[in-house]
């Protein structure tokens, strides 16, 4: 016989000829042989039971007939197997004229490990169906997750550079530029990085090298946030700014900064205003505002005219630098109509808000206006690990200076409370800006 770990034998037959022995193969499954097998083992089954786990086969013109015995117990199988054979042997016998007797060519053992399950196999494949599964999850949630995460996510659809990852702080939710509420905070520090490396993208052809366009692609990414700490920033340097909230549909910089905007853009474009009127001081006289009034979505056509053109040209002329806040992308295209005349155009990302298909519909459109992206402002980031300690830092130092201010002020003067200055905002601008803003 020989035997697998199923308890598969192969027997032989003894009469020294070849004779068929499929009747044999098939005897091996009848009640003679299997009531027998259950009766004098006490198997707690049934011969029908019994008999789904008992096989066997004989090839035509082989002298071999090959079994097969499947069960629960390794011991039992060996015990079964050799019953099975014992029984149909009887079978065999008692039919004298047949001359047939079947024999062990090898004894069978008892198995080492089951045929079923597949203990190690089961695991392999589960382990491997984990994976397929795990890997198969992972392109799922990339598809279908269309936000914007990181850096390289930006840098494969946009082929511009990557100028700061401003942090996503509540330093910015105020009213309050960076530099002045926390010039030591991280905020602070990003834009101050962000308007170095605008220097060395800015668009140096034509007249409007110092002019910047600010827009994003979508709606809440934050643009004007970054205009309004940009403008801040370059202030902050000692360097003059006209910041111009050209975004009509949806007027921001006024809102950003705490002040007025009922008089601004529009009406100087009209010639309803003057510029001395229009534009609006704040912080520092080298902080020039330029408001846009409300509900003035029906003037958007005013952007686009001679009239604008002609102003900005003349504001590049009498400022250091020029800021348009300008529509989301996916609003308008008016940023293309502002940078397409050699201004430096700074698209602003922001984390989780952003969206790809967004991302690359836009870049897909300033491409095929010919406009280039300068460069892109990663908004709202969380703190990574590696500058977690840098920005506690400066929160730290910034909460500490400001407590001790408040118990001198507070020793000083016990009925005298400490007041926090706010900068100052003037409607009127120095001379040179309104020759610059004007709309005549």
């Amino acid at each position: 016989m020989a035997k697998n770990s199923d308890g598969a034998m192969t027997t032989g037959a003894s009469n020294g000829g070849s004779s068929p022995l499929a009747s044999y193969a098939q005897l091996v499954q009848s009640d003679a042989v299997l009531e027998p097998v259950v009766n004098n083992l006490g198997l707690h089954t049934s011969v029908a039971g019994l008999r789904g786990n008992v096989s066997a086969s004989a090839s035509d013109g082989s002298a071999f007939v090959s079994m097969t015995v499947t069960y629960s117990d390794p011991n039992d199988t060996v015990t079964i197997l050799n019953e099975v054979v014992k029984q149909l042997n009887k079978q065999i016998t008692s039919d004298g004229s047949s001359g047939i007797q079947l024999s062990f060519i090898q004894k069978p053992y008892v198995p080492s490990s089951p045929s079923s399950p597949n203990v190690k196999g089961n695991m392999m494949m589960g382990a491997f169906a984990a994976l397929i599964i795990a890997a198969a999850g992972a392109v799922i949630r990339e598809m279908s997750d269309n936000s914007i995460h990181t850096k390289a996510e930006i840098q494969s659809i946009v082929p511009a550079p990557i100028l700061a990852a401003v942090p996503k702080s509540p330093t910015l939710a105020g009213r309050t530029p960076a530099v002045i509420v926390k010039p030591r905070g991280h905020a602070a520090e990003e834009f101050r990085r962000l308007i170095t490396n605008l220097s060395f993208v800015k668009n140096d052809r034509g007249n409007r090298g110092n002019v910047l366009v600010v827009t994003s692609a979508m709606l809440g990414e934050g643009k004007t946030t970054v205009s309004v700490n940009i403008a801040a920033t370059f202030v902050e340097k000692g360097e003059s700014v006209l910041l111009i909230d050209a975004d009509v549909r949806h007027p921001s910089v006024a809102k950003a900064l705490g002040i007025s905007n009922g008089v601004g853009l529009m009406q100087m474009l009209t010639n309803q205003v003057d510029a001395q009127t229009a534009v609006q001081q704040y912080w520092k006289p080298e902080f020039q505002v330029l408001p846009v009034e409300d509900n003035q979505g029906t003037a958007a056509v005013m952007l686009s005219s001679a009239v604008m053109e002609n102003m900005i040209d003349q504001a590049a002329k009498h400022y250091d630098h020029v800021i348009i806040d300008t529509a989301p992308m996916q609003v308008s295209n008016d940023a293309s109509l502002f940078a397409r005349e050699g201004a430096t155009l700074l698209l602003v990302v922001a984390q989780t808000v952003g969206r790809k298909k967004v991302l690359r519909d836009v870049a897909h459109e300033f491409k095929v206006s010919r406009v280039k992206i300068s460069g892109v402002a990663f908004n709202r980031v969380a703190h990574e690990r590696s500058r977690k300690g840098n920005y506690y830092y400066y929160e730290e130092s910034e909460t500490k200076a400001k407590k001790s201010s408040k118990r001198s002020s507070r020793k000083a003067s016990a009925s005298a409370p400490a007041t926090q200055a706010r900068p100052q905002v003037q409607a009127q601008a120095p001379r040179s800006a309104r020759t610059a803003v004007s709309g005549k």
